[in-house]
């Protein structure tokens, strides 16, 4: 799957390689006049092992507490039904969402029009009508069918290490970098970006995603829903790029708390990845748990 997959053994030559000159360095005025800065887009994960599949999809009981009707089990309906119960299930936690926050008096991109009646539960609509709603919700805890990316790697180490800090010291995260020529070259798979004016988080985060625009016509010939590992085996080809297609970066977990005090440096913390009240009420708490 991985052009190069590359392991350091310290949170400092992981951190210094990201810093140094190196593939990810623009080069040339395409690799600026790119939406990205580098034409790489990063995401950190926990646990090196993990697939690249959205938070909807992850689990069968993913939307059991964002909807009253989550859906039923695959084995119980015909796959086409199957489908829509699932993505009208989807459709429906943002929804609820995008309700309770309105309730409050939280401004968010709410627009009943686009739930009235028979909703199409097709592919398209998850990209295109409702991406602001589902942006939103997807950044405050919703399972959605984007995958969230950054277009940078500090951001992208900040999530990997953040995250890793429990899970067992004898594993490791990672940093996965996909170039976006490529993602580009894959008529499966969309980059698509949110507005950002209204959604904070998207804007500290340097957020963009990934949409795999045939992911209910994968489950009907697989009879899963696909991750991005699934598609770029499928549908990538072997064309030549100006960098790599992908990379992977991997550390040992136990080095994760060493790499959140050198993103420090760079003012890379709970309270700038997520700026809230609620953080700056706590950032002494997060600097006291780096610096015991």
């Amino acid at each position: 799957m991985y052009d190069v997959d590359q392991s350091f053994d310290t949170a400092r030559d992981l951190f210094n390689a990201l810093l140094e000159e190196s593939v990810f360095e623009p080069d040339s005025i395409f690799d600026v006049s790119e939406k990205t800065t580098n034409s790489f887009i990063f995401r950190g994960q926990a646990q090196k092992e993990w697939s690249l599949l959205p938070s909807a999809h992850r689990d069968a009981n993913a939307l059991n507490n964002y909807t009253p009707q989550p859906p039923p089990e695959a084995e119980s309906l015909p796959k086409e039904q199957y489908i829509a119960f699932h993505a009208h299930a989807e459709l429906r936690a943002v929804l609820l969402f995008l309700e309770a926050a309105d309730h409050i008096g939280i401004k968010t991109p709410l627009d009943y029009n686009l739930f009235k009646g028979n909703v199409d539960a097709s592919d398209a609509i998850f990209k295109y009508a409702l991406l602001p709603s589902i942006a939103l919700a997807q950044h405050h805890g919703v399972p959605t069918r984007l995958l969230d990316w950054t277009e940078s790697p500090f951001v992208a180490a900040y999530f990997a290490a953040k995250s890793a800090l429990s899970k067992p010291t004898d594993s490791h995260l990672s940093i996965i970098c996909l170039n976006s020529y490529m993602l580009k070259s894959i008529e499966c798979i969309d980059l698509v970006s949110a507005p950002k004016a209204d959604n904070k988080f998207l804007k500290a985060q340097r957020g963009l995603f990934t949409f795999i625009n045939c992911g209910n016509q994968y489950y009907k010939k697989h009879e899963k829903w696909p991750s991005l590992e699934d598609i770029l085996e499928e549908k990538r080809t072997r064309a030549i790029y100006p960098r790599h297609g992908s990379i992977r970066l991997s550390l040992p977990v136990s080095e994760a708390g060493e790499l959140l005090k050198l993103l420090y440096k760079l003012d890379i913390s709970n309270l700038t990845i997520a700026p809230s009240l609620a953080n700056a009420a706590e950032h002494f708490k997060y600097k006291k748990e780096l610096w015991k």
